[in-house]
């Protein structure tokens, strides 16, 4: 049998009240039925498995005996590797979960640093248990605005039909229930979600953003040095440089020739270097500093290199990790025909596929199946660690890189100065010399501001072109988000009209119990709008609102197992065969219906049914557990009497 991801298959259940075993069963693929009396817990074991799954279940969801119970351990199959899940039963269910990367059996006696715990929510240093069962189940992480990110709760709020939720609703009902969540939960399973679009539309929402801040930068900056800001151009402040530069080594010329003066007419002033020396170990200073601020960047730049080809090889081992499943499948294991030591022809003689055809060395091809949940988890975490890491360094980085550019500026200011003052070693007559060194002085000022104006003209260059740049790019996206949109529509269009034919062939199928179902040409259902109608008739009765319900659910999962594009985890609870006042002749009918898809699906899938009045024709193999009674329930308490309103 063949698998399309995401695929969820349960393989055992187990409740524990402290170290005593209350419920211990195997499940398997394909369709699975618990069946027992009315209020001998059926539903108590449902409702264990939506919770030990991930979802949440109020106050009245929790049975009287659920609450006696302490821990709910699933192992599971996501995409065909195996994981327990570990849930501590809450009324408030919003429990963490502890997740172990192999069998039930490995679990019990795995030291506690082999699981990993995740949270109910996320938060920026911790990833939820939402998100690490996502990527188990390779699907993708997606926020939907105005809410928070889709939860793996809301996902089995479309793929279980539990006995609270009104049975005119395609979802599982629950308090705050926004359409705009519900249509991206039904879009996502039906594959129509794209995920680059969200990403693409992300991604236009920062560059929108960052769009406006540098045109808000660039009107505080133009409003502080007011209206003189169309002229101020790279090319006009060069231009001021070199007049600027021009008229100090004029005034340099003139300050020469007045000392050479001076000095001729055997002025009594004496000659002294201490001006030269204290600007010299200023110098020498500034250049150590330079070489240590610039020792610092160089080693900044290398781990910032270094870390990001560390994140790249990591994810590419997901990657890896992810396809090993498929190189498995498709290789197969490796045989020779000529042995590469001797050259003889290897004859098989017994071969097992447990065991090395060549060496006969035993195989333990399911340990390392299960290793892999565990290293997919730690890989990503040390992503997550590696990238949070590299945006500290990368702000370090601009902090030591605009401090190296404000001490190379310090220094050629302070390298000029003593240049000019190597030169002339001395002092001229009085008047004339201190006013030359005035003026000096003003446009060595003028220099100075004229690299403030540089960087800002850089600035205002630099923001003028990322905002051009950026409206560039999100024009760019709009264009792309609205091509994909459209493809999203028709993939869309395509999964509905699956969902609906098998809808309309199940109904077929119904007994002759609503007019309606007996010939419908049309079916249309709305996840934002949480409602389904055939051939526009709203009104149905109780029974068949139930049939109708759980005649989508079923649609739903034929369609994905028939098309892989669909999101959906080909798995479904049904807990509503009996609601109703449905009459058991159409219970079984539609039992009937239900194992027949079963049957003729090629795809990995499961579905578990509760049922107190079973189809006689179910085979003993489908069967979990044994029939439960209000006497001896589901749960492995002694017997006692059951109050009459204990739920199902």
């Amino acid at each position: 049998m063949i698998r399309y991801d995401p695929c969820l298959i349960i393989k055992r259940l187990v409740v524990k009240r402290g170290t005593a075993v209350l419920y211990d069963e195997a499940f398997h693929c394909g369709v699975n039925v618990i069946r027992g009396d009315n209020s001998s817990g059926k539903s108590t074991i449902m409702n264990f498995l939506f919770f030990g799954l991930g979802g949440d279940l109020d106050r009245s969801a929790w049975s009287e005996h659920a609450l006696l119970c302490e821990h709910v351990w699933l192992e599971a199959e996501f995409n065909g590797n195996p994981a327990v899940l570990r849930r501590q039963i809450d009324v408030s269910s919003q429990s963490a979960m502890e997740i172990f990367g192999g069998r039930y059996e490995q679990s019990v006696s795995a030291p506690i640093e082999a699981w990993k715990r995740y949270p109910y929510a996320r938060s920026k240093s911790q990833e939820s248990f939402s998100q690490a069962i996502f990527r188990l189940l390779d699907m993708p992480d997606v926020a939907v605005e105005g809410t928070s990110s889709i939860t793996i709760h809301q996902i089995l709020r479309l793929l279980y039909a539990d006995q609270l939720s009104p049975t005119e609703s395609l979802f599982r009902f629950e308090g705050y229930d926004p359409e705009n969540l519900r249509e991206a939960v039904g879009n996502l399973l039906c594959g129509a979600f794209d995920t680059e679009i969200y990403e693409l539309q992300q991604l236009k929402r920062t560059k929108e953003r960052e769009f406006t801040e540098a045109s808000a930068e660039l009107k505080s900056i133009f409003r502080v040095i007011g209206g003189g800001d169309e002229s101020m151009t790279l090319d006009w402040i060069e231009q001021r440089r070199k007049t600027l530069v021009d008229e100090r080594e004029s005034l340099s010329t003139r300050l020469l020739v007045a000392e050479e003066a001076f000095y001729s007419s055997q002025s009594s002033e004496k000659i002294t270097m201490q001006a030269q020396k204290e600007l010299y170990k200023q110098v020498q200073k500034l250049q150590l500093d330079i070489r240590q601020n610039q020792a610092e960047v160089d080693s900044l730049e290398f781990e910032l290199s270094d870390s990001a080809a560390f994140i790249r090889t990591l994810n590419s081992r997901l990657e890896a990790l992810r396809d090993a499943d498929l190189a498995t499948e498709v290789v197969g294991t490796a045989r020779f025909g000529i042995c590469p030591a001797c050259y003889a022809e290897v004859v098989d003689h017994e071969h097992t596929v447990s065991a090395c055809h060549l060496c006969k060395t035993p195989l333990d091809t399911e340990r390392a199946r299960e290793r892999i949940v565990g290293i997919i988890n730690e890989l990503s975490i040390q992503v997550r660690q590696s990238e949070r890491l590299q945006e500290i360094r990368a702000d370090r980085l601009k902090a030591f890189q605009a401090q190296l550019s404000a001490l190379q500026g310090t220094w050629r200011m302070k390298a000029k100065e003593l240049a000019d003052l190597s030169s002339v070693p001395t002092s001229k007559a009085r008047e004339e010399i201190r006013d030359l060194q005035r003026r000096l002085g003003y446009i060595d000022k003028s220099i100075e501001d004229i690299e403030g104006q540089v960087k800002l003209a850089n600035k205002i260059g630099d923001l003028a072109a990322k905002k051009a740049q950026l409206d560039q790019d999100i024009q760019s996206l709009g264009i792309r988000i609205s091509g994909l949109q459209l493809s999203q529509t028709d993939r869309l269009r395509t999964a509905k009209a699956s969902i609906e034919k098998n809808i309309i062939e199940i109904l077929r199928g119904d007994l002759k119990r609503q007019d309606s179902f007996e010939n419908p040409e049309h079916v249309q259902f709305s996840f934002a709008k949480n409602t389904i109608t055939v051939d526009e008739h709203t009104y149905f009765s109780a029974s068949s609102r139930v049939v109708l319900k759980a005649a989508f659910l079923v649609g739903f999962l034929e369609a994905a197992l028939q098309d892989r594009k669909f999101r959906h985890p080909r798995f479904l609870m049904i807990d509503i065969t009996e609601d109703k006042g449905i009459e058991q002749a159409r219970s079984h009918n539609f039992q009937k219906q239900v194992i027949e898809i079963s049957d003729r699906a090629q795809v990995e899938h499961q579905v578990i049914l509760a049922t107190a009045m079973p189809w006689p024709g179910i085979r003993p193999e489908l069967f979990v557990g044994r029939h439960s009674t209000r006497q001896q329930g589901t749960l492995g308490f002694l017997p006692r009497k059951v109050d009459s309103t204990e739920q199902a």
